[in-house]
């Protein structure tokens, strides 16, 4: 907070620094960066969560004015801990009707450009961007639903004639069962529709009992619009090894900003993430990520992502390197912290919210067309240069029982003592008891490493992992009490991602935003729980400052004069007001 920026917690988006911050602060990093002249057009970010928060600090760094659409005000907790009204000059929520939010957009001036902050936002980033005549992806296209619904998704991709997973829809858990028994082999995996993250969660089943778990668990839950889920979409599983490849698009061509690769270990019911790890750039033409690269290319096309950014995941089969398959795609930035630490790994210029800023709001695409040509003219051309190699280390506890000491007592100096440490996040506590980790839902936590080469970060993952084995770091004795993370059945059969594990990246996110974007920095303290006004207010009841202007005497008993004194209960005043 303001030890961390080195600044005081008051000085940040919506008050001016009266103070020239000490060199070497990361305040006056911040601020060293930020051009001199102010637009006149406005930049909307439609849901600038999670990693959305580093776009926000990007066009603040270049002095763009920005208003937020909320795509609504039903969102996951860990979405609604990342929202920060303060960097925005206005808020408009949506509440369902386009031609509203339009109108609402209109009045605030000349609109640049309407962004997908995070994955809620998609959906209305197209429509808006459409119906304001701004660059975008067309919301009318074939299977419109496809960049953000997963069924729609795979089926798309078919009918381009591009491998796809094969999948049903499932309303029961006998239809569920019977997709199974097709495809034949053992784990099924069962997910919500809707690419949106945190809800629903993605549940990989070993056997008949956990399929059934599944089904009835995503039936019950709602996405992150509140809208209840009708059904369970279940696809194949597919061995293999997982990349991320993360691109920003320029008028249907495609730009490779990062590849991330996920290390897996396999269990009972199929694997857990063992760590994520940054690769470098392979332009060997007949190289796996070329391959790679093109597929994803020819997916990209197939769904409509013609400008804008891209994070897809695609599994490579194990004995069949030459037939990748697309597991998801999302038409907006790697979330949580993605975007920050590939910053860090290659240059501010490589990042997702640098790219998109060119794109969407310097004049034909910034420096994007340059980049896209060499990528086209010049054989063996970079598309990015790692000069540093991070890895995320999923914590693997080898045994169960109550923790007799928590992980920071037992580790915690050790771990901060490696060359390469950078950031951890730990889930238990002593007296927790922890099960041996089979999924992300049973892992103690992560640590972040961080080195100037590839081999500094392994030796220090080996550590952890040896450290791990040894008892050193999980001390701990028999026992009976809940097991911290476990899943719902607690059986082992089913593994499914954890919701608080995604908040616990957003909150370490978080600690990546600098002063022009973060909310410790922010006068705000609880933006996001101001309510919405409803449709039809006007923005004079709810626009106003407390710089002097007009609020002299403003009190809240109804004895002052400072101009709100009919806002509530007519020319009465304010006697009757309230804060329940």
């Amino acid at each position: 907070s303001a030890g961390f920026w080195g600044v005081p917690p008051f000085v940040g988006a919506a008050m001016p620094c009266l103070l020239e911050p000490p060199k070497g602060s990361m305040l006056f990093t911040a601020l060293a960066g930020v051009e001199d002249e102010e637009h006149e057009e406005t930049v909307v970010i439609v849901d600038p969560y999670t990693s959305g928060r580093f776009l926000v600090e990007e066009f603040r760094r270049r002095r763009w004015p920005l208003v937020a659409v909320r795509s609504s005000l039903s969102i996951d907790e860990a979405l609604l801990s990342t929202w920060n009204a303060a960097p925005f000059e206005r808020t408009v929520v949506h509440h369902g009707d386009l031609a509203e939010t339009i109108t609402s957009l209109r009045n605030v001036g000349s609109i640049r450009a309407v962004i997908a902050g995070s994955e809620p936002g998609v959906a209305l980033a197209d429509e808006l961007s459409a119906a304001l005549g701004l660059r975008g992806n067309d919301p009318t296209g074939p299977r419109p639903r496809c960049r953000w619904d997963k069924y729609e998704m795979h089926e798309r991709l078919s009918e381009c004639g591009l491998r796809a997973l094969r999948q049903r829809v499932c309303s029961s858990v006998e239809e569920a069962a019977a997709f199974a028994a097709d495809v034949g082999t053992w784990p099924i995996v069962v997910k919500a529709r809707t690419s949106n993250g945190f809800s629903g969660c993605v549940h990989l089943c070993g056997d008949r009992e956990a399929l059934d778990e599944a089904v009835a668990f995503v039936r019950s839950a709602k996405d992150l619009a509140g809208r209840a889920n009708d059904a369970a979409l279940a696809q194949e599983y597919l061995e293999g090894r997982e990349y991320v490849v993360d691109c920003v698009s320029f008028d249907g061509e495609h730009f490779v900003s990062a590849t991330w690769a996920y290390c897996k270990t396999p269990t009972e019911c199929g694997f857990m993430y063992d760590n994520t790890r940054t690769l470098p750039y392979d332009a060997a033409p007949d190289s796996l990520q070329q391959r790679l690269y093109r597929y994803v290319f020819e997916c990209l096309t197939a769904l409509g992502v013609r400008n804008g950014a891209s994070h897809c995941e695609v599994v490579v089969p194990e004995g069949d390197q030459d037939s990748p398959c697309l597991v998801r795609m999302g038409a907006r930035m790697h979330g949580s912290m993605g975007p920050a630490l590939w910053s860090k790994c290659t240059g501010r210029e490589q990042a997702q919210p640098y790219l998109l800023a060119e794109l969407f709001a310097e004049e034909a695409g910034g420096s994007l067309p340059r980049r896209l040509r060499d990528m086209r003219e010049r054989p063996g051309a970079q598309a990015y240069k790692l000069t540093r190699w991070s890895v995320q280390v999923d914590l693997q506890c080898p045994t169960g029982g109550i923790l007799s000491q928590s992980v920071e007592a037992s580790s915690g100096d050790w771990l901060r003592a490696m060359p390469s440490f950078w950031a951890m996040r730990l889930f238990v506590e002593d007296g927790d008891r922890v099960a041996p980790t089979r999924s992300l839902s049973t892992s103690p936590g992560f640590v972040v490493l961080f080195g100037y080469s590839e081999a500094e970060v392994d030796r220090d993952l080996a550590k952890i992992r040896e450290r791990e084995k040894s008892g050193l770091m999980y001390i701990v004795r028999p026992g009976s009490e809940n097991v911290v993370g476990a899943t719902p059945s607690g059986s082992g059969r089913r593994n499914s991602i954890s919701a608080a594990r995604m908040r616990e990246l957003e909150a370490e996110a978080e600690k990546l935003i600098s002063p022009l974007a973060s909310r410790a920095c922010s006068p705000v303290l609880s933006p996001q729980q101001a309510p919405a006004m409803p449709p039809g207010i006007g923005d004079s009841l709810v626009e106003f400052t407390l710089n002097g202007d007009g609020l002299d005497d403003f009190d809240l008993d109804g004895g002052g004069g400072g101009g709100l004194g009919g806002f509530v209960g007519g020319a009465g005043g304010l006697d009757d007001f309230s804060l329940e």
